[in-house]
């Protein structure tokens, strides 16, 4: 995997004028891609039906911090976003209402294990580590992508353009190692080094590129292209390329000794992919190229 992760580190680098065009992916590691989870797993072709107890209940309760769009957020009294849509359409094909519970992103994996959910979903990375911890059901990918001031003054097409630059990253996301990567790269080059802010904060991180203070944040890519499209924000900040970084699944999570209730909506997210309904959920929150169908090898822009 690592071999594989340096490869398309450098071919997005020697490629960096169809980078700048189009676009390039740079895996990195999971706890289940999609690849070895359907080879090692049997995939539903039709709909498993939930466990008693929930089925009387008649509703399926998921936290969430639904405050991340376009992922979730509230809009007056409704909440929006891609993890909405997926949920309510596995809400349908089970036949059960779905009710929100808000928690903080480190309480998700908790209140699953604890029961006080059904299940999790946000933008919550299929890692090794969190594999251990609950069941993942995946339904698209996350990634890493560049946002800068609106007009582009340092004329950032792709990470390669970082060199000699500050660079917004919150602490503790997986884009410090991304950070870190390209400022290797820079110094054996014989370029700048990249100046790396960490910031506790996305609204801290995306002020410091609006007052100047760094050239770019890299974000996770759906929230970062919602910042650069959304008409409250689109006149300050634009994204720094098409390329993207990181590619990785995210999954809703569900608790280890719940086998059955994971079973449901792996059948669910199944179906509803193989009748494309989550390629047009994620068509619709521009988010199509985030499917768990691309692949470094087959993406947009390969170069």
């Amino acid at each position: 995997m690592r071999r594989r992760i340096q490869r398309f580190i450098a071919l997005c680098t020697a490629a960096i004028t169809v980078v700048a065009l189009s676009g390039c992916v740079v895996l990195r590691e999971g706890g289940q891609s999609q690849r070895e989870s359907d080879a090692s797993r049997q995939v539903h072709q039709e709909i498993v039906p939930l466990p008693e107890e929930i089925k009387k209940r008649g509703h399926l309760v998921f936290g969430s911090q639904l405050a991340s769009p376009p992922l979730n957020f509230s809009d007056g009294d409704t909440y929006k976003g891609i993890n909405i849509d997926i949920a309510e359409e596995i809400g349908r094909r089970l036949d059960v209402e779905i009710k929100w519970k808000q928690y903080p992103f480190a309480g998700l994996i908790p209140a699953v294990q604890s029961r006080q959910v059904d299940a999790g979903i946000d933008l919550i990375g299929d890692t090794e580590e969190r594999a251990r911890a609950v069941d993942f059901s995946n339904y698209m990918n996350q990634a890493t992508s560049p946002l800068v001031k609106r007009g582009n003054p340092h004329k950032i097409k792709s990470a390669a353009d970082l060199c000699g630059l500050s660079v917004a990253i919150v602490r503790g996301g997986v884009q410090l190692e991304l950070a870190q990567e390209e400022n290797e790269k820079c110094i054996e080059n014989g370029k700048p080094a990249i100046d790396i802010k960490q910031f506790a904060a996305p609204s801290d991180a995306r002020l410091s590129v609006q007052a100047g203070r760094t050239a770019a944040f890299l974000g996770n890519t759906p929230v970062m292209r919602y910042i650069a499209e959304s008409e409250a924000t689109r006149d300050t900040f634009e994204m720094g390329g098409e390329a993207t970084y990181q590619l990785q699944p995210i999954g809703i999570i569900t608790a280890k000794d719940r086998t059955d209730l994971k079973e449901s909506i792996q059948s669910a997210l199944d179906v509803m992919q193989a009748d494309g309904t989550i390629d047009q959920l994620l068509e619709k929150w521009d988010l199509k190229d985030l499917s768990l169908g691309s692949d470094a090898d087959d993406t947009k822009g390969k170069p």
